[in-house]
This record gives C-alpha cells, sequence and structure tokens, in this order.
C-alpha cells in the first residue's frame, strides 16, 4: 500500500513540478528503440558542433583552420579531424567555452574536486538533465525513483539541503550516512534506519561504500538488502566489489562517469561490461594522434556531451584510458559496451629512465591482495620513491601481502625506485575523493 501511494504521489510530483524530465525519459527509452543509434548519435554531433561555432568564441577561434568548420561536419571522418579540447584548455577558457546565446540562469556551475591535477569548471545545461538517464540505469535493476533509497557521502549535507530533500521526495524516504569519521552511534543509527524503511538502492562513492559494507561483515551486522549497490567516483577493485556483494546481499553496479560529464556508461545486471548513453554521450578511444584504436585495445577517452549546449564539451580529452568490447550484452539493449575504466585520470608512476606504470595496471598487479585493507594509496616523491600508504582491516597476515605488493611495484619499475609501506589511519583526501596515485613529479 505504501509503495502504492508513493508512486502515486510522485508521479502527481513529478508531472506538475518537472514534466520535462518525463518527457526527456519517455524519449530517453523511445531512443533504445531505434534501429540506428550510431545515425542519432551523429546528428546530434553534428547539430553540436554547429552550435559551438556559431556561439562560442573558444571554438570560433580553434575551428578556424578546419576547411568545413564553416559549414558542417558531413562524415564521421571530418569529425575525427577536430581537434581535442585539453583540460588545460578547459581550465585557462572557461568564459570563452560559454555559449553566448544560454541564458545562465538555465546552467550550474560544476567543479572537479583537483584530486587528478588542478581543479576545472564546466557548466551543466539545466535543460538536458541527468535524471533521465539515472532512472534508466535504476530501472535496468528493477529499481523505480519512487523507492526508498540510502547514500553514503563521504561529508554531512548541511541541515536545509536534508530538509529540502526530505519534503522534496516525501513520501519517498531517503537515508544519509555521512563517512568521514562516523561514530558508532552513527553507524547503528544508519543501520537500523535502513532496515526500517528498506531501500531498493545504495549509492555513494566507492571507498566509502567499501568502508561501510567492511563494518558490516567485521562486526556480523546483516542488513536488508538492496535491489542494487552503485558505486561512483573511483575504480572499483574486483575483490572490493566481491566483498561489498557479500556485505550487502546485492548485486553492485559500476558506472563512469564525472563532474564534467555526469552519466557517461553504466552496468546491466548482466555485468558484462559497461553500456555506453550513445544517446547523449559520444566515446571515443584513441591511439596518440588522436585516431580511433580496435575494439578490445585500450586507448585514451575523449568525450563529447550531446546534451550541453550551454558549455560544449567536443572531443574532450579527460587524462582517462578505456577500450570499447565488440561483444554483445545478453540483455539484448543495443547501447555498446566499453570496458570497466581501471585508469581513471590516476597519475602515473615514473621511473627515473621514463618508465611508466599506469594506474590500471597496478590496480591489476594489487587485486588479489585488497581484501585485508581498508584503503591503498601510493604517493611518488621527486626523488622517484614511492610509499605505499595503507590502512588495515585486519592486523593478522597485513604485513606479509603489503610486503608483497611492495615486490610486485618494485619488479614492476624493473627496480629502479625505491618502494616502502607505512601503515595510516587515513589515507590523503584531495576535496572529497582519494586518490589512488597522488604524485609530487
Amino acid at each position: 500500500m505504501q509503495n502504492k501511494f508513493s508512486k502515486l504521489l510522485f508521479s502527481i510530483k513529478t508531472k506538475i513540478l518537472s514534466p520535462k524530465i518525463v518527457g526527456l525519459y519517455q524519449k530517453s527509452n523511445e531512443n533504445l528503440i531505434q534501429r540506428d543509434l550510431d545515425g542519432l548519435n551523429f546528428k546530434k554531433r553534428q547539430e553540436l558542433f554547429k552550435h559551438a561555432i556559431k556561439y562560442s568564441d573558444f571554438y570560433k577561434k580553434k575551428y578556424a583552420h578546419l576547411d568545413f568548420s564553416n559549414i558542417e561536419l558531413a562524415t564521421n571522418d571530418d569529425f575525427l579531424k577536430i581537434p581535442p579540447l585539453t583540460r588545460d584548455e578547459l581550465r585557462l577558457n572557461f568564459e570563452d567555452i560559454k555559449s553566448s546565446n544560454v541564458n545562465l540562469n538555465k546552467c550550474r556551475k560544476a567543479s572537479t574536486s583537483g584530486s587528478t591535477g588542478p581543479s576545472v569548471s564546466v557548466l551543466h545545461d539545466k535543460r538536458h538533465p541527468e535524471t533521465p538517464i539515472r532512472w534508466r540505469i535504476l530501472n535496468w535493476w528493477g529499481i523505480e525513483p519512487w523507492e526508498n533509497q540510502a547514500f553514503i557521502y563521504r561529508f554531512k549535507k548541511p541541515l536545509w539541503e536534508r530538509i529540502a530533500n526530505s519534503i522534496m521526495w516525501w513520501p519517498t524516504k531517503r537515508v544519509f550516512l555521512a563517512a568521514a569519521n562516523p561514530s558508532s552511534k552513527q553507524l547503528a543509527t544508519f543501520v537500523k534506519t535502513f532496515n526500517k524503511i528498506k531501500p531498493t538502492l545504495l549509492q555513494g562513492y566507492v571507498d566509502v561504500v567499501f568502508e561501510f559494507a567492511l563494518y558490516l561483515l567485521d562486526n556480523k551486522i546483516k542488513i536488508h538488502p538492496p535491489k542494487m549497490v552503485w558505486v561512483t567516483s573511483a575504480p572499483l577493485f574486483e575483490e572490493q566489489r566481491q566483498l561489498m556483494e557479500k556485505a550487502f546481499g546485492a548485486p553492485v553496479c559500476d558506472q563512469y562517469g564525472n563532474t564534467e560529464i555526469m552519466l557517461i556508461a553504466a552496468e546491466c545486471p548482466e555485468q558484462n561490461g559497461l553500456h555506453i548513453m550513445q544517446d547523449t554521450v559520444h566515446i571515443e578511444f584513441v591511439d596518440a594522434n588522436n585516431q580511433p584504436v580496435p575494439a578490445n585495445t585500450s586507448g585514451k577517452v575523449l568525450l563529447t556531451d550531446l546534451t550541453n549546449f550551454a558549455f560544449p564539451l567536443i572531443r574532450y580529452e579527460i587524462g582517462d584510458e578505456g577500450k570499447y568490447l565488440d561483444r554483445k550484452c545478453a540483455c539484448g539493449r543495443s547501447l555498446p559496451l566499453m570496458d570497466n575504466i581501471k585508469g581513471r585520470q590516476s597519475k602515473q608512476i615514473v621511473t627515473p629512465s621514463g618508465l611508466q606504470i599506469k594506474g590500471e595496471h597496478l590496480m591489476a598487479m594489487f587485486d588479489g591482495h585488497m581484501k585485508l585493507f581498508r584503503e591503498i594509496q601510493l604517493q611518488q616523491q621527486q626523488d622517484y620513491s614511492v610509499c605505499i600508504f595503507y590502512v588495515p582491516r585486519k592486523a593478522e597476515k597485513t604485513g606479509v601481502e603489503i610486503d608483497a605488493m611492495v615486490h610486485l611495484l618494485k619488479q614492476r619499475a624493473r627496480f629502479e625506485i625505491t618502494v616502502r609501506h607505512e601503515k595510516v589511519e587515513h589515507v590523503t583526501r584531495v576535496g572529497k575523493k582519494s586518490p589512488f596515485i597522488i604524485s609530487d613529479l
């Protein structure tokens, strides 16, 4: 009865207060029925390119040398001639990138935390919110937007924001845990409320959700299983996934998104890779010359937001690496697949000879050793030495595992660098995140 009432009231409130979101959600589902998603994607790129040249001073200058810049993209080969937008360009040209014909009241400014380098800012186009794509992903997992949900954030939200959130979502219930050093009482209260409202979704940053999972396992605490656990904002170790699924009694959904472009790709229940939201974002995996690499081959990521006309992001080189998957998903959805991002904007470990050890390779190397640790962080000093800072989950066997990780890193670095380890209570935070690699080089 409660669920029916929540659904009815949610539907009425949404149609009255946010009718556009309902329309966009319906349109997004219609997009997936189309046979020619590639054609839809390219048409949107054409429109965005034409808009950027007309209304953005930055792109007018950047694309002035292109022989087709005064007309439009005719083919995908034309699109591949467009020079990528670098993070430095984004950071230094915020005002010029903005579209001159967009009312700033229709925008929302967002800035990165700075965990992967100097912070950059963008404008999100509120005319095209992320909510319809979020609902799409939740629907894959059998979760409806009017069902109760739980969230774990690193910091506590302001009181006014919590009150506004409760009013906006009533009678749907939402419970929040601020995971920055929560007390035993706060954890117990969260668990009690969680089991009372029985949320179908638990969402949060990978590291804080993992911490909560370890708290449950270490204290043999059971919670009502949600339908899905949605983790964001950092690469996911497979051992972390396994422990979280054990603690929550629910599958863990990995997704790829960032501050600049919120929802890019996400897993469905088949967990056979991440489905790319091809109707709202264009993603490329390219080589050093910004040309496509074959499927199943790693390349740097270029992103084009197909919905943001207030602040165009075209072939944006975000600093990640990933790859297309040439297989089809058993779920039957038409959206293409990409591999889970492992080197998300992480800095690399570098040796004096110039050898670069990517974050994704380190994650794969350490993946068999993560069950005994709450957190791991590598910090490289100016003399190239590396310290592996770790927060142990349990004291026993930790020394053996961390020694093994030190040896693996030394071996991978061809013994060119000094590697040591140090136990800490917390790894270094940058903004709201805990970077896997911090480098002073």
